[in-house]
């Protein structure tokens, strides 16, 4: 029997609740296993499809890479105030959170079961090593993290006072 490595992309999110707003991935992911049940088919995000699913059919590839670029050669700009705000909630997810392998551990550095949590550090002057500022450079290459943005830092939801609240 054939191995169906066909997938589609299809409506729905997978993968990717830490996304920009107005992501593709908020919205769409590919599915696969195309001869099941809906069901009973499986579900890839747009980026796993994209750049890991090597088994995948390269045209379903090729769809994926091209919706994602779409989306980066039209991506709402650094400083625009939904950006921002996305920036400090992800800055406020990953508060204290840091790139690193312990003895044992295999994987990316990046894996959220790798990260280390290290509260005593100045975040700007670590920001290469912070797993919030690495996740927003995956979208914006260009951003340099600043105190402020650390200090407007929350997940969840803002208070109508303007205060954040730290998770």
């Amino acid at each position: 029997m054939a191995i169906d490595n066909r997938g589609r992309i299809t409506k729905g999110g997978a993968g990717g609740f830490l996304s920009p707003p107005g992501h593709p991935e908020h919205s769409l992911h590919v599915e696969t296993d195309l001869r099941r049940r809906p069901e009973n088919r499986g579900s890839l995000s747009l980026r796993y499809a994209a750049e890991e699913a090597t088994w995948l059919d390269p045209s379903t590839r090729s769809a994926a890479r091209q919706v994602l670029k779409a989306w980066a050669a039209h991506r709402p700009p650094l400083e625009s105030p939904e950006i921002q705000d996305w920036i400090h909630q992800v800055l406020g997810y990953f508060r204290d959170q840091y790139a690193g392998m312990r003895p044992g551990q295999t994987g990316s550095k990046w894996n959220v079961s790798n990260l280390r949590t290290i509260s005593d550090i100045d975040p700007v002057l670590n920001a290469d090593l912070h797993a919030g500022v690495n996740l927003i450079r995956r979208f914006y290459p260009e951003y340099t993290p600043s105190h402020e943005d650390f200090k407007q830092a929350y997940w969840g939801q803002r208070k109508a006072s303007g205060n954040h609240r730290r998770r």
